[in-house]
């Protein structure tokens, strides 16, 4: 899969990308870190069949899909939190040319505290492509480390129970160094993907505060066509 590589922090700044979000996926996918075997099921009780979780459809975030338009996706924010007008903030990046719908949400996830909502319209369509939600960092500096791993192995434990395909799916996989783990990352049926990452910054060798821990989840529409300017070959 063609992505990007990105920075191994994950901050505010980096909310609102989309086409070099997925970088932590892609290079977690090498032969040294093949994707864990699946989880053992539960077993079931006598004379009573294994029940298939049905099959996993990433259609966007709560009630935003991917498809809408500004206006739409701003009235399913109304809908889902009850934040509206001012308190939606729009930014545009300068780099991929997308328009973004940010919104901060207090308790969308038990115990990893506050979180920002970046919902992402393309550069072409102006329509809605990919959601990125983060926790603990630059949202919150104060964040307690054990709360947000512990909200990520709950998002992973939730994930793996919802019927994504097999193939490619990745579990608690190392990039890099390891400050960064793709905690879980699967598709659906037509290659729309849920990606969740956790960045731990490592700490500084002098007497420099630690940065703070953060956990990102995207939902990402067509990961290896993101919507965003591109210069063409030959330029």
């Amino acid at each position: 899969m063609p992505f990007h590589r990105p920075a191994l922090g994950l901050n505010l700044a980096a909310l609102a990308l989309a086409g070099a979000l997925s970088g932590a996926a892609h290079a977690a996918t090498t032969d040294r870190n093949p994707a864990p075997a699946a989880q053992t099921a539960p077993a079931a009780t006598p004379n009573a069949a294994p029940e298939a979780a049905p099959a996993a459809k990433v259609t966007g975030f709560r009630s935003a899909r991917f498809g809408m338009t500004a206006d739409e996706v701003a009235k399913a924010i109304a809908k889902d939190f009850k934040i509206e007008g001012k308190d939606i903030r729009r930014e545009t990046n300068a780099t991929e040319r997308t328009t973004s719908l940010i919104v901060k949400v207090d308790d969308l996830q038990t115990g990893a505290g506050p979180a920002v909502v970046a919902y992402i319209l393309g550069h072409s369509t102006q329509k809605l492509f990919q959601v990125n939600i983060l926790w603990g960092g630059a949202v919150n500096p104060k964040v307690d480390p054990n709360a947000l791993v512990g909200a990520a192995n709950a998002l992973r434990n939730y994930f793996v129970g919802q019927g994504y395909r097999q193939e490619g799916m990745l579990l608690n996989a190392p990039v890099g160094d390891g400050s960064q783990v793709v905690v879980f990352r699967g598709t659906d049926s037509q290659g729309r993907m849920s990606l969740l990452t956790l960045a731990v910054p490592p700490k500084p060798s002098d007497d420099t505060p630690a940065l703070p821990p953060s956990l990102q989840l995207s939902y990402i529409e067509k990961p290896n066509e993101p919507d965003v300017f591109k210069i063409e070959k030959g330029f």
